[in-house]
């Protein structure tokens, strides 16, 4: 925004309509409300102070030929007006290019640019304080009063001038103006320290209700607060195969199909997801004015250190936002394809041949590179579940879940590590661009940097993140509660616990073989318990309607 585009120069006027005492009536409206607007967007209040303003037009012998009403220079995110205040500065841009803080009225200041023309020699408002709070804006009213001999008048009389104002109206008008700043700033101070207040015991300034908070702000919704405390953990579990972490977008999708509804009724979206994962009051901190001011008054939902890693992760510029579709099949890009068996080629779910029974399609997993392998994708979930329900059925199923001593890892340290990674990244972009590096250095440099943001991600991850095994981890029921994950929560358990190979097959004819799915436990638990010998597979129960 710039002087000109706020202040436009005024037209000048013709010789006619020079002639008298030509009166612009002001009116200005600080605190525009809802109830005083009308169907078509006026001000309804206006109406009656143009009117009391052109009687004492009347009895001062001015003849009226403009009204400057100023309601409508600020607009929220709905669109909706708000009023302009003579008192709050501004960033602008002046002509020199450099910037200063000012007072935008452009109405005001259409008023002197009008005045300074010949259009208007006289100034009628409702008081001085509703006209100018701001001694820069009363300067340069004095300069072209005095230059225009221009007369003013309110209707409580704290404005007059007489043909450009005399020595005392100016002063008085001066020491007005000062004490209507003073108040201003007296009562815009009062405003930030209640406001400040109001943040350190935590309660919120007004809007919709905080999702995992009661409307009072304080009191934690159990409900609500869960869903915080799970995504927030599942948001930094990261895939051990491909290095990435939970999609917002699938989260999102789980709470849409569960029917979780949001605050406003919205559908939930990675958006507003990402927001309410943001906020510090998830991790007890209270926030004023951007500045974190100390511990809120309740339990936090999420702790710190783990709101500290969302914050790391979801503020990421190199963070990809658009993972694609999430994946919907237990073991898509998990299970290795056996005839390659090289340690990295995955199988993908594709479809396979149509159902007699019902007309459905069957899937298979397939080779991700080479058509040399498929087999029943149900048939192979069943025996993988089975696998994983058993192991976490054992009694000394704890285990499972690595000892971490967090004491030996400065976590902040980390975090401004990847910071500052992240910052030399950036500047090695603006060196690329600027000639300053050539491309393999500027290859080399990024990929030692993404690596060791990865390093840092795992760090991050493993010390704020519990374990996926944590929620099925001495229930009661294991298969229940296995059954009731969702599957991007499914698939972390199934790649934290085993590594699973789809095989060559022997047998021929229909039927499913279970020796052609290898699964083994990972190699630290296998180490950790006595040797056994490990099945290629293992005898289960199929679904009796697929065939292989």
């Amino acid at each position: 925004m710039t002087v000109t585009e706020l202040f436009p120069a005024h037209p000048l006027v013709t010789p006619e309509e020079q002639r008298g005492t030509r009166a612009v009536i002001y009116l200005r409206l600080s605190d525009l409300r809802e109830d005083q607007l009308t169907a078509d967007g006026t001000v309804e209040s206006f109406e009656d102070r143009e009117q009391q303003l052109r009687k004492l037009a009347a009895r001062l012998g001015w003849t009226v030929v403009d009204v400057v009403q100023e309601n409508d220079l600020a607009r929220d995110k709905n669109g909706k007006s708000r009023g302009v205040s003579a008192f709050k500065r501004k960033r602008i841009t002046l002509p020199d290019g450099s910037t200063a803080m000012r007072v935008v009225r452009p109405g005001f200041r259409k008023i002197l640019d009008g005045m300074s023309a010949g259009r208007w020699n006289a100034l009628l408002a409702e008081d001085l304080d509703r006209t100018m709070r701001d001694p820069r804006d009363l300067e340069d009213f004095i300069d072209i009063a005095e230059s225009r001999k221009i007369n003013a008048r309110s209707m409580s009389g704290s404005l007059s001038f007489t043909d450009g104002g005399t020595d005392g109206e100016i002063s008085m008008a001066r020491i007005m103006v000062t004490m209507a700043n003073k108040d201003s700033r007296n009562t815009s101070r009062r405003v930030r320290e209640g406001k400040r207040r109001q943040a350190q015991a935590g309660r919120p300034n007004g809007g919709v209700r905080r999702f995992g908070f009661e409307p009072d702000g304080i009191t934690i919704r159990p409900a609500e607060a869960e869903i915080i405390r799970d995504c927030s953990i599942r948001v930094l579990q990261i895939d051990q195969r491909t290095k990435k972490m939970t999609s917002l977008r699938s989260l999102a999708a789980e709470l849409r199909a569960a029917n979780v509804p949001t605050v406003t009724g919205a559908k939930w979206t990675s958006i507003a997801l990402r927001a309410i994962l943001l906020r510090p009051r998830n991790a007890g901190i209270m926030v004023h004015q951007g500045e974190e001011i100390g511990r809120a008054p309740w339990e936090a939902i999420v702790p710190e250190d783990t709101f500290r890693a969302v914050v790391g992760l979801l503020t990421d510029p190199s963070r990809t936002h658009n993972p694609g579709a999430p994946a919907t099949w237990l073991g898509s890009g998990i299970y290795l394809c056996g005839v390659c068996d090289d340690g990295e080629t995955t199988c993908n779910v594709k479809g396979g041949s149509v159902q007699a029974e019902d007309g459905t399609r069957s899937r298979d997993y397939r080779c991700k590179e080479h058509a040399h392998l498929k087999r029943k994708a149900a048939f192979v979930d069943a025996l993988v579940c089975e696998a994983v329900i058993a192991e976490l059925s054992r009694p000394d199923a704890i285990d499972l879940i690595p000892q971490i001593e967090r004491s030996t890892v400065d976590l902040p340290a980390l975090r401004a590590e990847a910071t500052r990674i992240r910052a030399n990244l950036d500047e090695m972009a603006a060196d690329r661009a600027r000639g300053l590096i050539d491309r393999a250095q500027l290859i080399a440099g990024t990929e030692a940097a993404n690596k060791r943001l990865a390093e840092i991600n795992d760090l991050l991850s493993l010390h704020t993140a519990p374990s996926p095994l944590t929620p099925l981890i001495g229930v009661e029921d294991v298969a229940a509660e296995w059954a009731a994950q969702p599957t991007s929560v499914q698939r972390a358990i199934l790649d934290t616990l085993f590594e699973v190979t789809i095989l060559p097959t022997s047998q021929r004819g229909h039927g499913f073989d279970p020796e052609s799915v290898r699964i083994v436990p990972k190699a630290k638990r296998q180490a950790k318990r006595k040797a056994t010998p490990q099945r290629r597979g293992s005898k289960t129960t199929l679904p009796e309607p697929l065939t292989a």
